[in-house]
């Protein structure tokens, strides 16, 4: 395994943000060629390896994403996809020339983080007919090469939004003159409290304010436009459309009694990820047979995760391995992938590889 510890480390040192993993995506399909026999299918924007053993057998794939995060000093991997690729890659090593019954699809996906590579990969299980797909993230805070199962909602849906207001910019010696956003804007951060009531909802939501600008540090002018930009989250996607939906009825509401036109754009849309309910008992019988260490989670993780566009497509599977309790969290400038976790992440796909 030394190799795929290598190319976790050469994987490392040539991040690439959402939808620009060029270099990434050549060194992981040169490590392919050059110390295994699959077939690399080269789909330009992102390209998969295939263990096939016929026609006649079922079509299971394994899914790791390839990109990084933008950091203080540029992209940099503090997700640590870079070895969630590697591992997969020593999959391939671990599968290879072997007779598994089952027909093995190693997909390597860009885009991840902006929520955008799944929805490009789909096409992928409809060429090549998958029955199931499995994909996994490391995880802080949690033991180390401890393997992390829920059955139904993994984790959370989100997208990201920013409202816009514009009204009318006047002197600030005469504000009445003027149409000034933050009125409206500071009812609807007051207002927020009340929408995300967890009565309203069949799981908890959440609304996180990220940006709030409205005008100018200019002392003789009243503010006439304003923006507000936040994240919201909720289980399951019907509850995060109703959030939606509420937040902009209010704010279409206030803007109309105010005279404001209001404008809103939508980022990083994340479906709910949600797992088969058959994978999970049979990967969970799996480890139990085999003897890892696993646990069960209680809550889905609030992070998203774009994995959730397979799973609604055909079954899916998704679990978490801990890479330690003091482990630098993710996202964070601090964090790097925990080499010690890899052998322990291929153990584990192989082992669902050669599942019944």
């Amino acid at each position: 395994m030394d190799k795929v510890h290598e190319l976790r480390k050469t994987l490392h040192y040539i991040p690439e943000l959402s939808g620009m993993e060029i270099k990434t995506a050549e060194t992981i399909k040169n490590f392919l060629k050059h110390n295994t026999g699959l077939k690399i299918v080269d789909m330009g924007t992102f390209f998969y390896a295939v263990h096939y053993e016929g026609k006649e057998y079922k079509n299971i794939a394994f899914r790791a994403d390839m990109d990084a995060i933008p950091g203080e000093n540029g992209a940099y991997h503090g997700c640590g996809h870079d070895g969630h690729s590697a591992a997969l890659a020593g999959l391939a090593l671990r599968i290879d020339n072997l007779k598994l019954n089952k027909n093995i699809f190693l997909l390597f996906q860009p885009a991840e983080e902006i929520g955008k590579g799944a929805e490009i990969c789909l096409k992928m299980l409809d060429i090549e007919k998958i029955d199931e797909i499995y994909g996994w993230h490391n995880i802080p805070q949690y033991k180390e090469g401890q393997i992390l199962l829920r059955n139904g909602s993994f984790a959370c849906a989100s997208k990201g939004i920013t409202i816009k207001f514009a009204g009318k910019q006047c002197h600030a010696a005469y504000p009445e003159t003027g149409i000034n956003p933050s009125f409206i804007i500071a009812r609807l951060v007051e207002k927020l409290d009340e929408f995300i009531d967890k009565n309203l909802y069949s799981a908890p939501v959440l609304a996180t304010i990220v940006n709030i600008n409205v005008g100018s540090v200019n002392f003789g002018i009243s503010a006439g436009y304003g923006e507000v930009s936040m994240t919201l989250r909720a289980r399951f996607i019907y509850d995060l459309d109703k959030l939606l939906n509420m937040i902009l009825a209010f704010s279409e509401a206030e803007s109309k009694k105010e005279g404001i036109e209001l404008r809103y754009d939508i980022f990083d849309e994340f479906p709910d990820t949600v797992n088969d309910d058959s994978l999970y008992i049979k990967t969970r019988k799996m480890l139990e047979r085999e003897g890892f260490d696993y646990t069960l989670l209680s809550e889905p993780l609030r992070w998203s995760e774009d994995f959730g566009y397979y799973a609604k497509k055909t079954k899916g599977f998704f679990y978490g391995i801990g890479v330690g309790e003091k482990h630098p969290a993710l996202h964070t400038q601090k964090y790097e992938f925990n080499d010690a976790i890899l052998d322990k992440a291929i153990d584990v796909m192989k082992k669902i590889a050669e599942s019944e």
